[in-house]
């Protein structure tokens, strides 16, 4: 990667108070250290160490103040829907792998079969929406909404179909394969990013009744 970002509070001279900002660091500055710290075999690839930063110089050109508190900057609210979609649209991909295998070897009913593919392509398609809504959306909080509802509707979707998977696949499947048990671990992994379900139930309760959403 090029730049990280970071939320971060800034000293505000004039309140006396912490203020909340976002801001963006060239991954080459200096200060910059990094260590090994994801020790779960699941995702190795994702690469995700601990990332310390020691007196690291950023530029007031890349750090950006929320608008005001009631809702959310819109540079944050679509970080935010771009990481929820890529996130859920990665673990439904592992999630579909395991149904094509079931698909494909022709295991369990033809009910079983559909089924699995139903529940998949209607959470990628709810996925494609939502991220072709991006692309010209002016209410940052109805898509941050609708990516956030494809969000969790995917994470009970990847949980259904991967057990569902693995189990029409069978024992001697999951005994043969050490491809099977890696893909129901990962799939898992999906309720561990931000937000999470209950954390994010409150500001959603909030925004159907016409508050704004802020995570």
């Amino acid at each position: 990667m090029n730049l990280m970002s970071a939320s971060v509070a800034v000293a505000d001279s004039a309140t006396g108070t912490d203020r909340l900002a976002i801001v963006l660091i060239p991954a080459d500055s200096a200060g910059i250290e990094r260590a090994p710290f994801w020790q779960t075999t699941a995702l190795a690839g994702a690469e995700s160490d601990q990332v310390t930063l020691t007196e690291v110089f950023v530029p007031e050109a890349l750090i950006f103040y929320p608008q005001d508190s009631e809702s959310m900057d819109p540079i944050q609210a679509r970080g935010f829907v771009w990481f929820e979609l890529l996130i859920s649209a990665s673990y439904l991909g592992a999630a579909t792998n395991l149904a094509e295998r079931v698909i494909t070897r022709g295991r369990g009913s033809d009910e079983d079969r559909a089924g699995l593919a139903i529940e998949l392509e209607t959470v990628a398609a709810a996925l494609e929406q939502a991220a072709s809504a991006a692309a010209t959306a002016d209410d940052n909080d109805a898509l941050l909404a609708r990516a956030l509802y494809a969000r969790f509707a995917a994470e009970r979707a990847i949980e259904r179909t991967a057990m569902s998977a693995a189990a029409t696949l069978g024992g001697m499947s999951f005994i043969e394969s050490p491809e099977i048990a890696y893909l129901l671990g990962a799939t898992r992994a999906l309720a561990f990013h931000p937000p999470a379900r209950a954390a994010a139930a409150s500001p959603i309760a909030c925004y159907l009744v016409g508050g704004p959403l802020t995570l």
